[in-house]
């Protein structure tokens, strides 16, 4: 017998279909975008391997693509020729470390780049970048069966934590696997799906899921009309002290407007974390930042931000966190003063071997973001700009 299906719902099934496919489409180019820029390598001041990606990536996108003196990327993605700039910017190092020297034996010892937590360091692999390649080594630690008296609860710092590389001596360290001094370290992970949550385990979300929304952003605005003209910046060197790269943007891109993409800090697990020190939950929606360590935002973007947001059913968090720092204070510090502003990514186990986010909020930053290029007009601005 033949079953006739009403049009009605042919077509409802129809769209069921189609638009999963098209959901499917957008989450494997999210997905591969990310796992692209999280694996790359690059610690502070060594940005390239990052910038080399978002150089494939940008180049058929935006227009006047260039590498300040800094490192920076930067680029501009034209709208009306009347409109104000909007600037759109993510730092692309990651916090890292650096080799400090080699010891007789071979193994290797290293400087922070970047915050860092020093129980985080032990057994972890790690990557050393050479001119060679990478040499993947490993923190050793002596074994549980040797331990004397307390030293079990002894916290073992930076200082005495070393990479085993293999080598039998400093000499074939050095000449067989090309380390030196001052060659950049970061970890050594992979980008995986955590069982299948929609969250996802890599290093360096911090901030190379920033990047990635940017990009998505520009990609999707590019064959559309909007109110202005987007600028883009990649910054290097914002996990060490002075967010060097971010200093010399306004020079170069004098925008009217600054949106920065970040982490957001979670603290939506047991292990020591308290809701008075962060607010970010994974799955909340792209974080809002009212206050960090080293900057206040415009109150008026702020609240024209919220609104944006609930005017567009787009769930969104507050976010108050003291012991933080990032590129958008520079920014706000530039030329005659900027409203800026900070959004997140939330994230949990920021600046650690490997972190976790949730892929809805990085979906959610993307919807946010474009809705916020889209409205963003002169007389906007204007009014954002205005303390009266």
């Amino acid at each position: 017998m033949r079953t006739v299906v009403p049009r009605t719902l042919f077509l409802a099934l129809s769209c069921l279909v189609l638009c999963g496919s098209l959901s499917a489409q957008t989450t494997d180019r999210s997905l591969t975008l990310l796992e692209k820029l999280t694996t790359a390598h690059g610690p502070s001041g060594f940005e390239g391997p990052v910038r080399a990606i978002l150089q494939a990536e940008w180049s058929d996108v935006l227009s006047d693509l260039r590498v300040d003196g800094m490192g920076n990327l930067l680029g501009d993605l034209p709208g009306r020729e009347s409109g104000p700039r909007i600037l759109l910017m993510a730092h692309m190092d990651e916090v890292g470390f650096m080799v400090r020297f080699v010891d007789e034996s071979g193994f290797v010892y290293f400087n922070p780049v970047g915050g860092y937590y020093n129980q985080s360091l032990l057994t972890q692999r790690m990557s050393i970048m050479t001119p060679r390649g990478l040499v993947v080594g490993y923190t050793g630690f002596k074994s549980g069966h040797a331990f004397q008296g307390n030293e079990r609860n002894e916290l073992v710092t930076l200082r005495d934590t070393f990479i085993d590389i293999g080598a039998r001596s400093q000499q074939e360290a050095m000449e067989r696997f090309g380390i030196r001094p001052g060659l950049p370290i970061t970890y050594h992970t992979q980008f995986q799906d955590l069982n299948g949550t929609g969250r996802y385990l890599a290093k360096a979300w911090d901030d190379r899921a920033g990047l990635a929304a940017i990009t998505e952003v520009i990609e999707q605005l590019q064959d559309r009309t909007h109110p202005n003209t987007v600028v883009v910046a990649a910054t290097v060197q914002e996990e060490i002290s002075g967010r060097r790269g971010a200093s010399v943007v306004y020079e170069s891109l004098k925008p009217d407007i600054v949106l920065n993409l970040e982490i957001g800090i979670a603290s939506d697990f047991p292990l020591k974390t308290s809701r008075k020190e962060a607010q970010g939950k994974l799955g909340g929606g792209p974080s809002i930042f009212v206050f960090d360590g080293s900057m206040i935002p415009n109150q008026k973007l702020l609240e024209w931000i919220v609104e944006v947001a609930n005017d567009a059913g787009i769930p969104y968090q507050f976010e108050s966190v003291s012991g933080y720092g990032e590129d958008a204070a520079v920014l706000q510090r530039s030329g005659r003063g900027i409203p800026a502003i900070n959004l997140g990514i939330t994230t949990r186990y920021a600046h650690g071997q490997s972190g976790v986010i949730d892929i809805e909020d990085y979906t959610n930053m993307v919807k946010l973001l474009k809705e916020l290029v889209s409205r963003l007009t002169q007389e906007r601005v204007d009014s954002i700009r205005a303390f009266d």
